[in-house]
């Protein structure tokens, strides 16, 4: 212990006048301490020195890298620790988000080029126009039939090539399409409700590019309750889900307005999938899910405008069934009673070729969910963020914001996320971030403040690594005595806990780190506060960078 002897007569000696002491690191990284009641010290074998302040927060790191302990010095990025950090909303996230620019692909060997209405191009357009009395159309060539019923129009079309116009107000209307073809819809101006079923109901496997012209205002509404499907060729009942559905693929452009109402089903539903690459489309009302789909979900851009998406849903707000989800632009305003966004498949025998992975690459996109044991986002596979911005507000018991039963990796982007769900039993938990799998860390911001009982900031069933990023989790509301160990108030629990770089701030009322194996710190700085017992409850290992704990008094 000499050396430790020493180093803190040296400083006890040139204290006096000084205001600040200087901890320097190999890597040009720096820690300040108020000078007034700091104890330097090593353990025993010499491999940590630990700065303890007057306040008990006791700083670790590695001799190995430590080139410089000393007084007052001209290091202007020193690192500093807040022994109360605060996690909240940034209103200017709203407008300063990163999105990508989708490229329309014009091969047709590539899949995805059907997705693109530029590609497509209609030869006639056939103008339906609805009204109190009823529903007309203009003229219709051989191969477009329709049958119409007072306001309710059917149409049955072997053409190629062909637009749909929709205009007029009924209030007992409805449109329902048979096409063996791609087709483009056109709303313009429309105001449709059907009392008894689907306002537009497109019974066709083919592509429907949703097509809303610039300064126009839509209007769509069913019913509380549907009359009975329609029975197929096949004898089996035609789908019905919502107010906007159809078998084959949705794809939404234009830069007007859609409004959408379910008093009775989903609000737009597709049995295939869905992408929307501009307009504004507001489901204000759903009786069951926002949107529903199947095989994906994708929010795109194009070149000139980016979509805003507004959804008020009974149950999920957006619910991608048996595919991936990739919101890549946009704003979206999520509040719902269940899942925020459900990213699902649950299959007793699973398809390998359905991944149901969720990818958020930019937009805006804001979350608010009420529901029991509900999460601002739901996956049933991996969860990708590399950019955009999400704000999330839970708040049942056992709501999360992040809840993943695969792997989760931030690359980049902004998760900030306030849970004010709680534990109330051993079968539930609630909090922020959870993954079955691993949490890998490599840039981005998180930001996880939980403020029910028994939560997680972050919780991980294997390890957690973290090779950079700015990381704050709070979990500093009181534990449940009469319920499981694990269902304490911890910031950070998992497997096995790796830092390299980044910056991480836990605060905690039990743990603010808890590991069944280790805690591992190679680089970066950790600041861990712990509220009503020890800050670490592992083993630790440092080679490198800096932790700084504080314990309960």
């Amino acid at each position: 212990m000499k050396r430790a002897t020493l180093i803190i007569c040296l400083l006890s000696a040139s204290l006096a006048q000084a205001q600040t002491l200087y901890v320097n690191n190999s890597d040009n990284t720096h820690l300040a301490f108020d000078t007034n009641g700091t104890e330097v010290t090593f353990d025993e074998k010499q491999q940590l020195v630990m700065v303890r302040t007057q306040d008990g927060a006791a700083s670790q790191f590695a001799t190995t890298r430590v080139t410089e302990i000393a007084p007052e010095s001209n290091n202007g990025n020193a690192l500093t620790y807040n022994l109360t950090p605060k996690v909240s909303f940034n209103t200017a996230d709203a407008s300063n988000y990163n999105e990508i620019v989708e490229t329309i692909i014009t091969d047709e060997l590539d899949d995805e080029s059907g997705d693109f209405v530029e590609n497509y191009d209609s030869e006639r357009t056939i103008t339906i126009t609805f009204s109190k009395s009823g529903v007309k159309t203009s003229s219709l060539p051989s191969d477009i039939t329709a049958i119409i019923d007072g306001g309710h129009i059917v149409i049955n079309s072997m053409r190629s090539k062909v637009a749909y116009r929709i205009t007029g107000s009924c209030e007992n209307g409805s449109l329902k399409i048979y096409s063996l073809k791609k087709f483009q819809v056109i709303m313009q101006n429309l105001n449709l409700t059907n009392p008894t079923g689907p306002a537009i109901n497109i019974q066709s496997g083919k592509t429907v590019y949703m097509t809303i012209p610039a300064n126009s205002t839509n209007t769509l509404c069913d019913g509380a309750t549907y009359n009975a499907p329609v029975i197929d060729s096949n004898g089996e009942e035609e789908d019905q889900k919502g107010t906007l559905f159809s078998e084959g693929q949705l794809i939404f452009n234009g830069e007007g307005t859609l409004n959408v109402t379910s008093l009775g089903g989903h609000g737009i539903c597709s049995d295939d999938y869905i992408r929307v690459r501009s307009g504004n489309i507001n489901v204000l009302n759903a009786a069951k899910d926002g949107f529903r789909t199947k095989e994906k979900f994708v929010v795109g851009r194009t070149a000139s405008a980016a979509p805003t998406i507004t959804v008020n849903a009974t149950n999920n707000g957006i619910d991608c069934s048996e595919g991936t989800l990739t919101i890549e632009a946009g704003k979206l305003d999520i509040k719902s009673g269940s899942e925020g966004i459900k990213v699902e498949y649950e299959e007793l025998v699973p398809d390998p070729t359905v991944i149901p992975d969720a990818y958020i690459k930019g937009g805006f996109i804001k979350i608010a969910t009420t529901g029991e044991k509900s999460s601002a986002i739901k996956t049933t596979r991996n969860y990708t963020q590399s950019g955009g911005i999400i704000q999330a507000t839970v708040s049942g018991n056992g709501s999360k914001i992040i809840n993943c039963d695969g792997a989760i990796t931030f690359t980049g982007g902004k998760l900030t996320g306030l849970s004010e769900g709680t534990v109330t039993a051993d079968e539930t938990s609630a909090g922020g971030v959870k993954s079955e799998g691993t949490i890998e860390i490599t840039g981005g911001t998180i930001a996880i403040d939980c403020t029910g009982k028994g939560s997680k900031g972050m919780n991980c069933t294997r390890g957690i690594v973290i090779e950079d990023g700015d990381i704050t989790l709070l979990a500093t509301a009181g534990n449940y005595t009469e319920i499981a160990d694990d269902k304490k108030s911890r910031a950070m629990t998992a497997n096995s806990i790796t830092v390299n770089g980044g910056k991480i701030v836990a605060s905690a009322h039990d743990n603010a780190l808890a590991a069944t194996i280790q805690l591992t710190v190679n680089g970066g700085s950790i600041n861990a506060y712990s509220n009503n017992s020890d800050a670490l409850n592992m083993d630790a290992t440092q080679t490198g960078g800096w932790l700084l704990t504080k314990d309960a008094e």
